[in-house]
Protein backbone atom coordinates (compact mmCIF):
# COMPACT_ATOMS: atom_id res chain seq x y z
CA UNK A 1 0.00 0.00 0.00
CA UNK A 2 1.58 3.19 -1.12
CA UNK A 3 1.90 6.33 1.10
CA UNK A 4 -1.32 8.02 -0.62
CA UNK A 5 -3.57 5.45 0.24
CA UNK A 6 -2.32 4.66 4.06
CA UNK A 7 -3.48 8.49 4.26
CA UNK A 8 -6.85 8.69 2.84
CA UNK A 9 -7.34 5.28 5.21
CA UNK A 10 -6.41 6.94 8.04
CA UNK A 11 -8.48 10.08 7.40
CA UNK A 12 -11.52 7.55 6.90
CA UNK A 13 -10.68 5.81 10.02
CA UNK A 14 -10.80 8.97 11.72
CA UNK A 15 -13.77 9.69 9.78
CA UNK A 16 -15.70 7.19 10.78
CA UNK A 17 -14.33 7.25 14.89
CA UNK A 18 -15.77 10.52 14.89
CA UNK A 19 -19.21 10.36 13.20
CA UNK A 20 -19.50 7.76 15.80
CA UNK A 21 -18.92 9.72 18.65
CA UNK A 22 -21.54 12.30 17.20
CA UNK A 23 -24.20 9.97 16.72
CA UNK A 24 -23.40 8.51 20.30
CA UNK A 25 -23.76 12.14 21.90
CA UNK A 26 -26.66 13.06 19.54
CA UNK A 27 -28.70 9.28 20.98
CA UNK A 28 -27.73 10.53 24.29
CA UNK A 29 -29.51 14.02 24.09
CA UNK A 30 -32.51 12.78 22.33
CA UNK A 31 -33.20 9.68 25.15
CA UNK A 32 -32.74 12.91 27.33
CA UNK A 33 -33.66 11.33 31.11
CA UNK A 34 -33.26 7.52 29.74
CA UNK A 35 -29.51 7.63 30.66
CA UNK A 36 -26.61 10.06 31.27
CA UNK A 37 -23.42 10.29 29.94
CA UNK A 38 -20.21 12.36 31.28
CA UNK A 39 -17.90 13.01 28.80
CA UNK A 40 -15.85 15.05 30.97
CA UNK A 41 -14.96 15.57 34.86
CA UNK A 42 -18.20 15.85 37.30
CA UNK A 43 -17.84 19.44 38.71
CA UNK A 44 -20.85 18.71 40.73
CA UNK A 45 -18.83 15.87 42.86
CA UNK A 46 -17.34 16.65 45.87
CA UNK A 47 -13.45 17.67 45.97
CA UNK A 48 -11.48 14.69 46.99
CA UNK A 49 -8.42 15.07 48.76
CA UNK A 50 -4.85 14.39 47.33
CA UNK A 51 -1.65 13.73 48.96
CA UNK A 52 0.79 15.40 46.83
CA UNK A 53 4.17 15.24 49.37
CA UNK A 54 3.99 12.71 52.30
CA UNK A 55 5.73 13.62 55.45
CA UNK A 56 5.88 10.80 58.47
CA UNK A 57 5.16 11.94 61.71
CA UNK A 58 4.06 15.69 59.99
CA UNK A 59 2.09 17.74 62.60
CA UNK A 60 -0.38 19.31 59.73
CA UNK A 61 -1.05 20.30 56.46
CA UNK A 62 0.33 22.48 54.01
CA UNK A 63 -2.88 22.96 51.15
CA UNK A 64 -1.54 24.16 47.45
CA UNK A 65 -4.30 26.00 45.85
CA UNK A 66 -4.26 27.60 42.45
CA UNK A 67 -4.45 30.77 40.61
CA UNK A 68 -3.79 29.99 36.96
CA UNK A 69 -5.49 32.19 34.12
CA UNK A 70 -7.61 35.27 33.73
CA UNK A 71 -9.39 36.25 37.05
CA UNK A 72 -13.17 36.32 36.74
CA UNK A 73 -16.32 34.83 37.73
CA UNK A 74 -17.15 33.21 34.08
CA UNK A 75 -18.01 29.86 33.71
CA UNK A 76 -15.19 27.46 32.09
CA UNK A 77 -16.49 25.92 28.88
CA UNK A 78 -16.27 22.26 28.45
CA UNK A 79 -17.31 20.06 25.70
CA UNK A 80 -21.20 19.32 26.90
CA UNK A 81 -21.19 21.02 30.45
CA UNK A 82 -19.52 24.11 32.31
CA UNK A 83 -17.23 24.22 34.49
CA UNK A 84 -16.90 26.65 37.85
CA UNK A 85 -14.97 30.31 37.26
CA UNK A 86 -11.90 30.63 38.46
CA UNK A 87 -13.11 32.58 41.38
CA UNK A 88 -15.84 30.12 42.07
CA UNK A 89 -13.32 27.46 42.16
CA UNK A 90 -10.88 29.29 44.37
CA UNK A 91 -13.94 29.92 47.00
CA UNK A 92 -14.99 26.06 46.83
CA UNK A 93 -11.59 24.88 47.63
CA UNK A 94 -11.61 27.28 50.49
CA UNK A 95 -14.86 26.27 52.12
CA UNK A 96 -13.43 22.88 52.07
CA UNK A 97 -10.30 23.92 53.40
CA UNK A 98 -12.26 25.55 56.24
CA UNK A 99 -13.71 22.22 57.38
CA UNK A 100 -10.00 20.89 57.67
CA UNK A 101 -8.71 22.19 61.10
CA UNK A 102 -5.06 20.12 60.31
CA UNK A 103 -4.25 22.73 57.54
CA UNK A 104 -1.32 25.47 58.69
CA UNK A 105 -0.82 26.60 55.72
CA UNK A 106 -2.04 27.44 52.27
CA UNK A 107 0.75 27.76 49.38
CA UNK A 108 -0.84 30.11 46.78
CA UNK A 109 0.24 29.48 43.51
CA UNK A 110 -0.70 32.48 41.05
CA UNK A 111 0.11 32.25 37.45
CA UNK A 112 -2.47 35.33 36.18
CA UNK A 113 -1.86 38.19 34.50
CA UNK A 114 -4.86 39.78 36.34
CA UNK A 115 -8.59 40.25 35.68
CA UNK A 116 -11.83 41.73 36.41
CA UNK A 117 -11.73 44.56 39.11
CA UNK A 118 -14.54 43.36 41.08
CA UNK A 119 -13.13 39.64 40.99
CA UNK A 120 -9.87 40.16 41.67
CA UNK A 121 -10.96 42.29 44.63
CA UNK A 122 -13.62 39.43 46.02
CA UNK A 123 -11.07 36.99 45.76
CA UNK A 124 -8.80 39.10 47.90
CA UNK A 125 -11.18 39.71 50.20
CA UNK A 126 -12.21 36.09 50.91
CA UNK A 127 -8.89 34.81 51.30
CA UNK A 128 -8.14 37.76 53.60
CA UNK A 129 -11.37 36.06 55.89
CA UNK A 130 -10.23 32.83 55.57
CA UNK A 131 -6.61 33.65 57.21
CA UNK A 132 -8.55 35.52 59.57
CA UNK A 133 -11.30 33.05 60.81
CA UNK A 134 -8.96 30.23 60.08
CA UNK A 135 -5.12 31.09 61.58
CA UNK A 136 -3.63 29.87 58.38
CA UNK A 137 -0.87 31.45 56.81
CA UNK A 138 -1.05 32.31 53.24
CA UNK A 139 2.78 31.72 51.57
CA UNK A 140 2.58 33.18 47.96
CA UNK A 141 4.84 31.37 45.11
CA UNK A 142 4.64 33.73 41.96
CA UNK A 143 4.80 31.58 38.57
CA UNK A 144 5.60 32.82 35.43
CA UNK A 145 3.06 35.88 35.79
CA UNK A 146 1.63 37.63 38.91
CA UNK A 147 0.65 40.68 37.49
CA UNK A 148 -1.71 43.67 38.36
CA UNK A 149 -4.88 41.38 39.80
CA UNK A 150 -3.15 38.46 39.88
CA UNK A 151 -0.59 40.70 42.49
CA UNK A 152 -3.59 42.55 43.80
CA UNK A 153 -4.68 38.94 45.42
CA UNK A 154 -0.99 37.60 45.96
CA UNK A 155 -0.96 40.82 49.03
CA UNK A 156 -3.07 38.70 50.74
CA UNK A 157 -0.32 36.64 51.40
CA UNK A 158 1.92 36.47 54.97
CA UNK A 159 4.93 36.11 52.91
CA UNK A 160 4.97 36.72 48.82
CA UNK A 161 7.74 34.67 46.81
CA UNK A 162 8.40 35.31 43.33
CA UNK A 163 10.09 32.96 40.99
CA UNK A 164 13.63 34.36 39.50
CA UNK A 165 11.86 34.81 35.84
CA UNK A 166 8.88 35.99 37.43
CA UNK A 167 7.01 39.23 35.62
CA UNK A 168 4.67 40.77 38.15
CA UNK A 169 3.75 44.61 38.90
CA UNK A 170 1.65 46.33 36.40
CA UNK A 171 -0.34 47.63 39.63
CA UNK A 172 -3.17 49.73 37.55
CA UNK A 173 -6.25 49.64 35.89
CA UNK A 174 -6.91 49.54 32.22
CA UNK A 175 -10.22 49.90 30.35
CA UNK A 176 -10.43 49.10 26.55
CA UNK A 177 -13.18 50.38 24.25
CA UNK A 178 -12.94 50.13 20.10
CA UNK A 179 -13.88 53.38 17.88
CA UNK A 180 -15.18 51.95 14.53
CA UNK A 181 -17.11 55.34 14.07
CA UNK A 182 -14.32 56.49 11.54
CA UNK A 183 -14.30 53.26 9.53
CA UNK A 184 -18.08 53.78 9.66
CA UNK A 185 -17.52 57.40 7.93
CA UNK A 186 -15.52 55.43 4.71
CA UNK A 187 -18.03 52.61 4.72
CA UNK A 188 -21.23 54.91 4.81
CA UNK A 189 -23.13 52.99 7.78
CA UNK A 190 -24.06 54.49 10.52
CA UNK A 191 -26.04 53.14 13.84
CA UNK A 192 -29.33 55.07 15.23
CA UNK A 193 -29.05 55.52 18.89
CA UNK A 194 -32.19 56.31 21.32
CA UNK A 195 -30.70 57.58 24.57
CA UNK A 196 -32.50 59.13 27.55
CA UNK A 197 -28.84 60.98 28.82
CA UNK A 198 -25.93 62.38 27.29
CA UNK A 199 -23.88 59.76 28.37
CA UNK A 200 -25.93 56.77 28.48
CA UNK A 201 -23.72 55.51 25.21
CA UNK A 202 -20.33 56.54 26.86
CA UNK A 203 -18.00 54.27 25.36
CA UNK A 204 -19.65 52.90 22.35
CA UNK A 205 -17.65 51.81 19.58
CA UNK A 206 -20.07 53.37 16.79
CA UNK A 207 -19.01 56.86 18.16
CA UNK A 208 -15.73 58.85 18.71
CA UNK A 209 -15.56 59.44 22.77
CA UNK A 210 -15.83 63.22 23.56
CA UNK A 211 -14.35 65.20 26.10
CA UNK A 212 -16.60 64.58 28.61
CA UNK A 213 -16.42 60.96 27.94
CA UNK A 214 -12.82 61.12 28.57
CA UNK A 215 -13.23 62.70 31.54
CA UNK A 216 -15.56 60.54 33.16
CA UNK A 217 -14.01 56.77 32.49
CA UNK A 218 -10.57 59.00 33.93
CA UNK A 219 -12.07 59.18 37.06
CA UNK A 220 -13.65 56.27 37.11
CA UNK A 221 -9.81 54.81 36.55
CA UNK A 222 -8.37 57.02 38.96
CA UNK A 223 -10.82 55.63 41.71
CA UNK A 224 -10.21 51.76 41.03
CA UNK A 225 -6.55 52.29 40.94
CA UNK A 226 -6.56 54.52 44.21
CA UNK A 227 -7.97 51.29 45.60
CA UNK A 228 -5.22 49.10 44.59
CA UNK A 229 -2.59 52.08 45.51
CA UNK A 230 -4.06 51.35 48.75
CA UNK A 231 -3.92 48.27 49.37
CA UNK A 232 -0.38 47.76 48.37
CA UNK A 233 0.58 50.86 50.22
CA UNK A 234 -1.02 49.09 53.17
CA UNK A 235 0.45 45.37 53.05
CA UNK A 236 3.66 46.17 51.73
CA UNK A 237 4.48 49.59 53.98
CA UNK A 238 6.18 51.34 51.27
CA UNK A 239 7.53 55.14 51.36
CA UNK A 240 6.37 57.72 48.52
CA UNK A 241 9.42 56.66 46.21
CA UNK A 242 8.52 53.09 45.60
CA UNK A 243 5.23 54.06 45.05
CA UNK A 244 5.56 56.37 43.04
CA UNK A 245 7.61 54.26 40.91
CA UNK A 246 4.71 51.42 41.18
CA UNK A 247 2.20 53.95 39.83
CA UNK A 248 3.76 53.99 36.82
CA UNK A 249 2.16 50.60 35.85
CA UNK A 250 5.59 49.06 35.32
CA UNK A 251 6.25 45.05 35.25
CA UNK A 252 9.05 43.90 37.02
CA UNK A 253 11.20 40.38 36.93
CA UNK A 254 11.37 38.65 40.17
CA UNK A 255 14.59 40.43 40.87
CA UNK A 256 13.43 43.94 40.60
CA UNK A 257 10.69 43.11 42.35
CA UNK A 258 12.50 42.27 45.31
CA UNK A 259 14.46 45.82 45.15
CA UNK A 260 11.22 47.44 44.86
CA UNK A 261 9.62 45.90 47.93
CA UNK A 262 6.80 43.80 45.91
CA UNK A 263 8.19 40.63 47.24
CA UNK A 264 10.03 39.15 49.80
CA UNK A 265 11.89 36.88 48.48
CA UNK A 266 12.99 34.83 45.23
CA UNK A 267 12.66 30.94 45.15
CA UNK A 268 11.03 28.13 43.80
CA UNK A 269 7.72 26.19 44.32
CA UNK A 270 9.96 23.28 45.82
CA UNK A 271 10.96 25.81 48.28
CA UNK A 272 7.65 26.96 48.59
CA UNK A 273 5.95 24.23 50.64
CA UNK A 274 8.70 23.66 53.55
CA UNK A 275 8.84 27.53 54.29
CA UNK A 276 4.96 27.82 54.28
CA UNK A 277 5.02 25.19 56.71
CA UNK A 278 7.66 27.05 58.99
CA UNK A 279 6.09 30.23 58.55
CA UNK A 280 3.17 28.15 60.23
CA UNK A 281 5.44 27.12 63.51
CA UNK A 282 5.39 23.78 61.95
CA UNK A 283 8.47 21.51 61.10
CA UNK A 284 7.13 18.83 58.90
CA UNK A 285 3.75 19.20 56.94
CA UNK A 286 1.91 17.12 54.30
CA UNK A 287 1.51 18.34 51.11
CA UNK A 288 -2.37 18.31 49.65
CA UNK A 289 -4.57 19.78 47.06
CA UNK A 290 -8.08 19.42 45.54
CA UNK A 291 -9.34 17.51 43.18
CA UNK A 292 -12.26 16.44 41.01
CA UNK A 293 -10.55 13.24 40.02
CA UNK A 294 -7.19 12.32 41.80
CA UNK A 295 -4.42 11.93 39.57
CA UNK A 296 -1.41 9.45 40.59
CA UNK A 297 1.03 10.92 39.01
CA UNK A 298 0.74 14.49 40.45
CA UNK A 299 3.50 16.61 41.81
CA UNK A 300 3.35 20.10 42.84
CA UNK A 301 3.53 21.41 39.58
CA UNK A 302 0.85 19.30 38.37
CA UNK A 303 -3.13 21.92 37.83
CA UNK A 304 -5.40 21.15 40.99
CA UNK A 305 -9.12 21.49 40.78
CA UNK A 306 -8.68 23.36 37.33
CA UNK A 307 -9.15 21.49 34.43
CA UNK A 308 -8.45 21.78 30.88
CA UNK A 309 -10.36 23.16 28.26
CA UNK A 310 -12.42 20.75 26.31
CA UNK A 311 -14.31 23.20 24.06
CA UNK A 312 -14.09 22.79 20.55
CA UNK A 313 -11.83 25.66 19.67
CA UNK A 314 -9.42 24.97 22.43
CA UNK A 315 -6.65 24.71 19.97
CA UNK A 316 -7.26 28.46 18.60
CA UNK A 317 -6.98 29.91 22.59
CA UNK A 318 -3.66 32.37 22.21
CA UNK A 319 -3.19 33.88 25.36
CA UNK A 320 -1.74 36.68 24.66
CA UNK A 321 -4.34 37.58 22.00
CA UNK A 322 -7.53 35.66 24.38
CA UNK A 323 -7.08 39.01 27.00
CA UNK A 324 -6.63 41.40 24.17
CA UNK A 325 -9.97 40.09 22.12
CA UNK A 326 -12.26 38.84 25.00
CA UNK A 327 -12.58 41.69 27.24
CA UNK A 328 -16.15 42.40 27.72
CA UNK A 329 -17.11 46.17 28.84
CA UNK A 330 -15.62 47.33 32.21
CA UNK A 331 -12.36 48.00 34.27
CA UNK A 332 -9.42 45.43 34.91
CA UNK A 333 -6.54 44.79 36.73
CA UNK A 334 -5.09 43.65 34.04
CA UNK A 335 -1.60 43.01 32.49
CA UNK A 336 -2.44 43.33 28.94
CA UNK A 337 1.16 43.77 26.78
Amino acid sequence: MNTQAKSDGFKNSAGRVGRSLLATVLMASLLGGCTTIRLGPAYDAPFKEQVIEEAPAAAGKVLLLEVRGKINDEPKGGLLSKGPSLLDSVLMQLKKAREDKTIKALVLKIDSPGGGVTASDILYHELMAYKADSGVKIFVQMMDVAASGGYYIALAGDHIQAHPTTVTGSVGVISVSPDLSQAMDKLGVGVNVYKSGASKDMGSPFRAANPTDQALFQELIAKMAERFYGVVAERRSLNEAQMREIKSARIYSGAAAKDAGLVDSLGYLSDATQQACELAGEKRCEVIAYRFTKNPNASIYSPSAQEIDSSPNALLHVPLLESALQLTPGVYYLYQP
